[in-house]
């Protein structure tokens, strides 16, 4: 049998048919969720996004362990839509749009990718799984995250990377393979660790030296793009006042030393966070998904004959699978890091054993239909639990949450020109009050790391820039990763320089004191 035809479907067949209806479907999942509040991720990351300048600190004053491409991308949304400040929280519907449009694409780019893996008949199967993973509340929808909005990339590369396996290295192969390339990098700008392509494509084509031409000039097309579209991230960010070596220590340095500090000191919260995840992995179907398709892959790769894509697939996933549990904070939209490289797995798997790419004819084994059968069965349990999940979701109605009602309080008393420091996290607060802070940890996690004796923010507090507004969350500014006695320096601290005013749920306001 020859090896699969990768060119593609007619633009009429079913199957291009079949994956727009997909596409379609999950982009009205996500339409009753445009109007809905900010996620607290998703407040901080418009809130810097537009604040972004030459200032004080990584993103004009504030910083955030995250790339650049990130907030460029919020940025988009803000101009799409801005924001709007009803009772029940901050919205920016342009956000939200372009999560919608970012789970379109990746299931429009996943029917490219089961075409250039299964050939000229490919099955739905994986555009239907990653629809259904879009559509789950259970990987995190409707949030507009990193993970939504870095996976169109990693697909696009992937199917980019795909196609080149049959054709020559010449120079539409190598201009694909750059292609490809800038494509990984992108996505690794939106979320430093879907750096999915690049580790897809350096095994894929190590492994293929034997049926590739030039694989060296592959790999070094690859870095090529990679390389252009990380110098143009870099020169961009410059430009607003953030420099290589500033987003280096965020992106990488920072996430080594969050990762010994989880470690060492997490509260209980953190292994129920993880529990969670693993729920969520089992009831949306993705674990019976990854399951049944890495045996299928597995089988493949230990019989005689081409392996390189499956042994690739099988990298990828297994990448995706650190990534998702190296995170340490553990929230349910770590999932969806695992999309692209189970629906390329389920693709890999439901081809049997084809040639060998690059060398046309040569022998391949059908896949049982007891293994498609199987394949099948395991994405209709992914479509059903999101049909389920997103049913729920979208009949609970939203609840007005205390950080809601906080910033509700503050845009009633407060000026302008007033601070507002949040102790600690919750950075949907500063958003959704219109105030300033001057201090430049929003979220929790990088106080821990890089202010655990509370200096910056002791200064801060008596500085001639002090807020006049403080939220503490709980009763109290100490919490796990922090000195306690620093802790309790800032608490005595606050008890003499300000007094508290009103309390929704666990979190406290306290008014500085007029001199």
């Amino acid at each position: 049998m020859p090896a699969p035809d990768r060119r593609l479907p007619a633009p009429r067949s079913p199957y291009v048919v079949g994956v727009l209806v997909a596409a379609g479907v999950t982009v009205l999942a996500r339409l009753p969720f445009l109007g809905r509040p900010l996620s607290a991720d998703e407040a901080g990351y418009w809130l810097l996004a537009r604040d972004w300048s030459p200032g004080s600190s990584l993103y004009g004053d504030y910083w955030v362990d995250r790339p650049p491409l990130l907030l460029w991308l919020f940025r988009l949304g803000d101009a799409l839509g801005g924001p709007g400040l009803p009772a029940d929280g901050l919205t920016v519907p342009g956000v939200r749009w372009v999560g919608l449009v970012a789970a379109g694409l990746t299931v429009l780019l996943t029917g490219l990718l089961a075409a250039r893996v299964e050939g000229r008949r490919p099955s739905l199967l994986a555009p239907l799984l990653a629809a259904a993973l879009l559509c789950s509340p259970l990987l995190g929808l409707p949030e507009a995250n990193g993970e939504v909005l870095g996976v169109p990339f990693v697909v696009l590369g992937l199917a980019l990377l795909v196609g080149t396996l049959d054709a020559p290295a010449g120079r539409r192969t190598l201009a694909l393979t750059a292609a490809a390339g800038g494509a990984g990098m992108a996505a690794a700008l939106v979320k430093q660790n879907l750096v999915d392509v690049l580790v897809f494509g350096v095994v894929v084509l190590v492994l293929s030296h034997r049926q590739l031409d030039r694989v060296g000039r592959r790999l070094a097309a690859l870095a090529a793009g990679a390389l252009a579209v990380l110098g143009a991230a870099l020169a961009g960010a410059a430009a607003r006042g953030t420099s290589p070596a500033e987003l280096a220590d965020a992106v990488v340095t920072f996430r080594i030393e969050a990762s010994a500090v989880i470690g060492s000191s997490a509260s209980a919260a953190t292994p129920a966070r993880l529990g969670e995840v693993v729920v969520a992995f089992v009831v949306s179907g993705a674990a019976v998904v990854l399951v049944a398709a890495a045996a299928l892959a597995l089988r493949r790769a230990f019989r005689p004959g081409p392996r390189a894509l499956a042994v690739a697939a099988l990298v990828l996933v297994a990448w995706e699978v650190v990534g998702v549990v190296g995170g340490g904070s553990y929230w349910l939209h770590y999932l969806t890091g695992l999309v692209p490289g189970l629906v390329l797995l389920v693709s890999v798997a439901r081809t049997g054993t084809p040639g060998t790419p690059g060398t046309p004819g040569t022998p391949s084994t059908p896949p049982r239909t007891a293994h498609r059968t199987l394949l099948g069965a395991c994405v209709a349990l992914c479509v059903v639990s999101a049909a389920i999940a997103w049913g729920h979701q979208v009949r609970t109605p939203h609840r007005i949450d205390a950080e809601a009602r906080v910033e509700t309080w503050l845009r009633a008393h407060a000026d302008p020109a007033d601070g507002v420091v949040v102790a600690f996290g919750h950075p949907q607060v500063v958003a959704g009050s219109g105030l300033h802070s001057p201090y430049l940890h929003l979220w929790s996690l990088p106080v821990r790391v890089r202010d655990p004796d509370l200096t910056t923010l002791r200064h801060v507090l008596a500085g001639p820039d002090a807020p006049r507004w403080v939220v503490v969350s709980g009763d109290g500014v100490a919490t796990w990763g922090l000195d306690p006695v620093a802790a309790r320096r800032v608490q005595a601290q606050l008890a003499r320089t300000y007094t508290a005013r009103v309390s929704y749920g666990v979190l406290h306001v306290w008014e500085r004191r007029t001199p």
